[in-house]
């Protein structure tokens, strides 16, 4: 069990009595409306923040969060006290409703939107005096700042968001205000992001002119890098994925004429799909970043199949097509000898010809005929159903298979991989060079 000091009640009772005549001594002549050093040199007013986590990066709004312990000190030289007269105290833990009785710095963020002060369950700050007048301030805040981001390296890019700390209303002749030079930005050590890395935080001072003052600012810079997962697996690889998909159509032949427009226009679809999704959260700048220059040269590799299958198409010769139109055409073609002096049962290969079907039935149809021609025509148009039949085969290998593999898918099966290759080579190595040089900025 643990053991606690015992502190006799008299003596407590005595030493609460002393502060609360020691505060009212300070506060009794203390004007809270002028600064310590009215009218003299400026008032110093020293920063420090801790940061407990950072919260989301919008593109969209151009924002971004985060949950920190804002500390202020400063010294008040009205506010010495002797420090035999309060328990030996080297500085005094005050109520926050003293606060309001004593003049403070009005710490202002010139680029902060909608900041606020946590209230759950009570007010999250307090201060202390020292035996000096050295008081500490402490805050504990959500700060929700203005980011000017670049985005043409996107999603390999890093962002430099600055929250700009000074007074409101005085200027530098009044308050200075500098960062605590042993710990200016702390960071959680297990902080974590979600699209981010919080690779640094460098700090600095300046003087930003406004309204025709010169005002006395420190700044801290938090350099955010993105995490390239997401895109990978949302955009990159799916947009590779459709482009290696409409090549596909190179393999087939050209007489599937359905195919390979269904295959193009379905791959085009799928990745003007694919696009929308991806980058509905993103915010529509007026430059072309590293993601939109992946985006076009995937779809123009895909939409060029399309017209390399209309080239393909154009230079194929007559009489190829599709398979099941050209087997109607061929019913009504027959295959003839024109030889008079060979003999009708014996057909060779070259003097195979297709003849249209209803020029044989006009003549058979005509009653000029004589006895032996008209048996011999009527013999040949028995005889061509089964030559029909023995050289259909044959026909329709000429017909069908002589242009099947074009010359232009041939060239387009190696120039397509190897032009898409070149690409993601100059692609990676120079948006990742963009990106290192990005990271370098201040």
């Amino acid at each position: 069990m643990s053991r606690f000091p015992l502190i006799s009640s008299s003596n407590f009772t005595s030493d609460l009595r002393n502060v609360s005549v020691v505060l009212n001594d300070l506060l009794k002549s203390y004007d809270p409306f002028h600064r310590p050093t009215y009218g003299g040199k400026p008032d110093k007013v020293i920063v420090d923040i801790y940061i407990r986590s950072m919260g989301a990066v919008s593109e969209l709004d151009m924002e971004y969060s985060f949950d920190c312990f804002f500390r202020q000190r400063w010294t008040d030289t009205r506010l010495v006290f002797n420090t035999t007269e309060v328990m030996n105290y080297k500085s005094l833990p005050v109520s926050i409703k003293m606060f309001a009785k004593i003049w403070k710095p009005d710490t202002y963020f010139y680029n902060g939107r909608r900041s606020y002060l946590h209230s759950v369950p009570n007010i999250n700050r307090f201060f202390r005096i020292a035996t000096n007048g050295a008081i500490l301030y402490s805050q504990r805040l959500t700060i929700r700042a203005s980011c000017a981001m670049n985005l043409r390296n996107l999603p390999l890019d890093t962002q430099h968001c600055t929250l700009l700390i000074g007074s409101y209303a005085y200027d530098n002749e009044e308050t200075i205000y500098e960062w605590n030079t042993k710990s200016p930005v702390d960071i959680q050590s297990d902080l974590i992001m979600n699209q981010f890395s919080l690779v640094n935080a460098s700090v600095g001072t300046q003087h930003l002119i406004r309204d025709n003052r010169t005002r006395s600012i420190v700044y801290v810079v938090f350099s955010l890098r993105r995490h390239v997962g997401y895109f990978l697996i949302q955009l990159y690889i799916p947009c590779i994925l459709v482009v290696f998909l409409s090549w596909v159509g190179l393999w087939l032949n050209r007489e599937a004429t359905n195919d390979r427009i269904n295959l193009g226009v379905t791959t085009v679809l799928t990745l003007i799909f694919v696009i929308m999704e991806g980058k509905k959260d993103l915010p529509k700048v007026s430059y072309l970043t590293a993601l939109d220059c992946f985006i076009a040269v995937c779809f123009i590799f895909v939409f060029s199949t399309l017209f390399e299958f209309a080239l393909v198409h154009y230079y194929t010769k007559a009489r190829t097509g599709d398979l099941n139109e050209n087997m109607r055409e061929l019913e009504d073609y027959i295959i003839r000898n024109d030889d008079p002096n060979s003999n009708d049962h014996h057909v060779t290969n070259n003097d195979i010809h297709l003849v249209y079907r209803s020029s044989v039935r006009r003549k058979l149809s005509a009653k000029k005929l004589t006895s032996r021609k008209s048996f011999s025509k009527y013999w040949q148009s028995i005889y061509c159903k089964p030559a029909y039949s023995a050289f259909q085969g044959q026909a329709l290998k000429n017909i069908f298979y002589s242009n099947s593999i074009s010359q232009i898918d041939i060239i387009a099966r190696i120039f397509y991989p190897l032009t898409f290759l070149i690409f993601n080579l100059i692609y990676w190595t120079y948006y990742l060079y963009a990106s290192q040089q990005q990271s370098k900025e201040k």
